[in-house]
């Protein structure tokens, strides 16, 4: 079979166009371009009565891919799968036996890194599918699908809100953020004092002390207190000084001399972490990198398919023989031998993580690049960087340091200072947790005292009270999350970064600084599914799920029963959303239980947000900056003494388009900015991601989207090419064609398209939207056709204008818009294939 001809599909053009250049001429390499049938999205698509049968369709734009890939399989005399080496991996290999229906031999081509040696290796050997992996993955997603598509529906009924969401992962990690905020908002602080003394050693050397004790009594310290709670636990003479007591203390030591009574020096060493898995390089480069979850996700994928780094999804801290050899071999190049550790290390997975790949995340190929070599720039490099210096460092010998600690006396209190040295950096070298510059940060690891001995006097500098204040629970960070849902066995690695992308989307949490903070309808979904779906939101529950998947991947555990036990009998979740749909609890699940908040003016949730209600049950929304974490009793309380009619607009300005005042307004959708006054005052809705702009910075974003749509210029034929901000995201527009642009958080390129962009953009086949919501945009086939938004139920859905406006069109049906889009272009050209299918059953319902 040497020569052979071998078609082989990946799941990436990126992937496809770096291992084609370790390939023999009778290769070919085609991209599947990830899954070519997927369960569609307009129905749950599920058969619960005949084994959880799923009802695939190909994937809208994929049948001409598909046609190529039936007629290279006719000229080639095998056929190698080389999807990724996990569940998603094996599922899209299953996907394409199952439509290509291939009549030569097959295999999979299983490789977890993009090398000469390694692609001519697994080009060499192969393996079968592994129908294990393809169930798990399919139970998965079946379980995704049940969950959401059953409990969703329930949200909205009980939360009036259509636009809310239930994940099986997604809901827990809400649950986590949640209860942390619960935490904080009853978090008691309290006070506690001690006192820090600034002393002169030898040759005027300046150190400080604590003052730790007082009269034989040790002196409260911030582990005294509860720190979820805040109580004070200290059993025993544990001082607890006031202000008063503190300042007291102070006058009456200065007059003491301070003697040192002991001192006493301890070495400890610290070994380097283990290799990066999936988990921690994501908790890494949050830290350390400031990149999101999902960006790390984005940029591993791509440094992997380019040849850089192996597999990005793995369980495993593992590093192969070569891989270890070739970070031993380094570390001895750039650091010397004294920096080895005197043997290999191996690193043991704590999982068994069936479904993810058995290596490590580390640079590729038996000799690493540096990164100098590599010729990325940005976050490619800074990321390849953080795990070259990781992979480097789990090789190298440990640090060696060295903590003194020298008690003073000084008449009745008790003095500690504290320091720490570093004897031998080891692999701290290479790489510091938390730091970015392993030679600057050395330096922050040292806290050097100096030269002191017993029964020396040391000279007082300065003396004062010191006031603690004990903080609340610390909110997670996108680190500290992955962090928790990893310790608790929820979700998986590659999961992650879609959770915490999935709470900000969807406004159930918003970014304060690096923490993420729950919003009034993120507490109002998880406090319903507590409430009334506990078992689906238990984080043992959930983890006893993954234990689950893995035990069928590995072939422990059927699919269907598995599945069985989790939707059907009286415990599961059919039965029990059943159940739940007949309570008559709207508005107990709609009222929110804050621990902070008065049950006599609660907040509520509706479809437009939090809100509460007046004496004259007037419904007065909550400031779209109001979040449960930051807000009091009494900002509810003012809210609602000042009524809905004295709610001022806040002025930022003067406007660039008119220059009018420009103000920032509330309105039934939400706040929105205004530029004068009256039917012809111009207005634009304020995106979610503005959140605590400055005044002027707030006023130069108002100014740009007050002026849309922006004028590009003229195409060929004199039309005018214009970009909008419609309400289902940016677009552009001329002569009655539109297409989409990206949906991105600052909307970078409603601003940032040129005319050269826009007539290119124009210019190009529109590809035909299906359930998935794909772009689309208008075509002129039929002179009243101003928009083709794709298909449902086998008919073409458009958008056209006639006579009396715009209205839409399924097949040969015509159905009518609502009155706010017959005459609004920008309103109904924005409409999505999900909304036109919404008004196209309303219609047929009502018939």
């Amino acid at each position: 079979m040497d020569n052979a001809n071998t078609l082989i599909i990946v799941e990436s053009p990126t992937k496809a166009k770096t291992i084609t250049k370790f390939l023999p001429s009778s290769c070919k390499v085609v991209a599947s371009k990830g899954h070519i049938r997927d369960l569609p999205e307009d129905r749950m698509a599920i058969d619960v009565e005949h084994e959880f049968a799923c009802d695939y369709e190909v994937v809208s734009g994929k049948e001409s891919l598909i046609k190529e890939l039936k007629s290279s399989l006719k000229k080639a005399d095998r056929l190698l799968l080389a999807t990724d080496e996990d569940r998603e991996g094996e599922s899209i290999s299953w996907h394409l036996l199952e439509v290509l229906k291939p009549k030569i031999p097959f295999q999979r081509m299983v490789f977890h890194e993009i090398t000469k040696s390694a692609i001519t290796k697994a080009l060499e050997g192969g393996r079968p599918l592994d129908e294990n992996l393809v169930k798990a993955q399919e139970g998965r997603r079946i379980i995704d699908r049940l969950y959401g598509y059953t409990l969703s529906p329930t949200l909205w009924k009980k939360l009036s809100n259509k636009k809310l969401s239930a994940g099986r992962v997604q809901s827990v990690g809400l649950r986590l953020t949640v209860q942390r905020e619960r935490e904080r908002l009853a978090f008691q602080q309290s006070t506690y004092f001690d006192a820090k003394a600034e002393l002169l050693a030898e040759q005027k050397q300046h150190f400080e002390a604590k003052l730790t004790a007082y009269q034989g009594h040790r002196l409260a310290n911030s582990k005294d207190f509860d720190s979820i709670s805040g109580q004070y636990k200290a059993k025993g003479q544990v001082l607890q000084l006031s202000r008063e007591q503190a300042q007291a203390i102070v006058k009456e030591l200065k007059a003491e001399p301070f003697r040192v009574q002991d001192i006493q020096r301890k070495p400890f060493v610290t070994r380097p972490n283990i290799p990066f898995t999936t988990s921690t390089l994501q908790q890494d480069a949050i830290k350390k990198l400031h990149i999101s979850a999902s960006d790390t996700m984005r940029i591993a994928q791509k440094l992997y398919e380019n040849g850089f780094i192996t597999y990005m999804r793995t369980d495993s801290p593992s590093l192969s023989q070569e891989g270890t050899q070739a970070a031993r071999s380094q570390v001895d190049q750039l650091y010397g031998q004294e920096y080895l550790s005197p043997s290999a290390r191996y690193f043991a997975a704590k999982s068994a993580g069936a479904q993810e790949a058995h290596e490590a995340i580390r640079p590729a190929g038996e000799r690493f690049l540096i990164p100098s070599e590599t010729h990325l720039i940005g976050k490619e490099l800074a990321l390849y960087e953080l795990i070259w210096k990781r992979t480097l460092a789990s090789q190298m010998a440990e640090a060696k340091k060295a903590t003194t600690t020298v008690t003073l006396e000084a008449g009745e209190g008790t003095f500690t200072a504290t320091g720490t040295e570093i004897v031998f950096p080891g692999f701290l070298r290479a790489y510091v947790e938390g730091s970015d510059d392993p030679d600057a940060a050395l330096e922050d690891k040292e806290t050097l005292l100096p030269a002191m001995k017993v029964g020396q006097v040391c000279p007082l500098a300065s003396l004062v009270e010191v006031e603690h204040q004990t903080k609340s629970p610390a909110r997670y960070t996108e680190a500290y999350l992955v962090q928790e849902l990893e310790k608790r066995g929820i979700g998986r690695p590659s999961t992650y970064a879609t959770i915490i992308k999935t709470l900000l989307d969807r406004r159930y949490a918003i970014k304060e600084g690096s923490a993420l903070a729950p919003t009034f309808i993120g507490f109002a979904v998880c406090q319903f599914l507590e409430t009334n779906f506990p078992q689906f939101v238990d984080y043992d529950f959930t983890s006893m799920m993954e234990d689950g998947l893995d035990k069928i991947a590995s072939g422990e555990l059927d699919k269907i029963v598995f599945l069985s036990s989790f939707y059907c009998g009286e415990s599961g979740l059919l039965s029990q959303n059943a159940l739940q749909l007949k309570q008559d609890n709207k508005v107990v699940s709609k009222t929110l239980i804050l621990p902070h908040i008065s049950d006599k003016n609660p907040v509520m949730i509706g479809p437009y947000g939090a809100y509460v209600i007046d004496a004259n049950e007037a419904f007065i929304s909550l400031p779209l900056s109001w979040i449960p974490g930051n807000i009091t009793d009494e900002d509810v309380k003012t809210l609602i003494a000042n009524g809905k009619e004295k709610q001022q607009p806040v002025t930022l300005g003067s406007g660039a388009v008119k220059g009018e005042a420009v103000k920032v307004m509330n309105g039934r959708f939400g706040p929105y900015w205004q530029e004068g006054e009256g039917k012809d005052a111009k207005r634009a809705s304020i995106p979610k991601w503005v959140q605590d702009a400055n005044r002027s910075e707030e006023l130069e974003l108002a100014n740009r989207y007050l002026s849309l749509p922006r004028n590009l210029g003229k195409d060929e034929d004199g039309n005018e090419v214009l970009a909008y901000k419609g309400k289902y995201g940016p677009y552009i527009a001329s002569n009655n064609k539109t297409r989409n642009l990206k949906k991105t958080d600052h909307d970078q390129e409603l601003f940032s398209i040129t005319l050269k962009e826009a007539l290119a953009l124009l210019s190009q086949e529109v590809e035909k939207s299906g359930a998935k919501g794909k772009k689309g945009g208008a075509r002129s086939a039929k002179a009243s056709t101003v928009k083709d938004l794709g298909q449902f139920e086998g008919e073409a859905v458009s958008v056209a204008t006639g006579r009396y406006g715009f209205y839409l069109k399924a097949g040969k049906e015509n159905i009518a818009l609502p009155d706010a889009y017959k005459k609004d272009e920008e309103k109904a050209l924005s409409l999505t294939l999900d909304e036109a299918v919404e008004h196209i059953r309303t219609k047929r319902a009502k018939e």
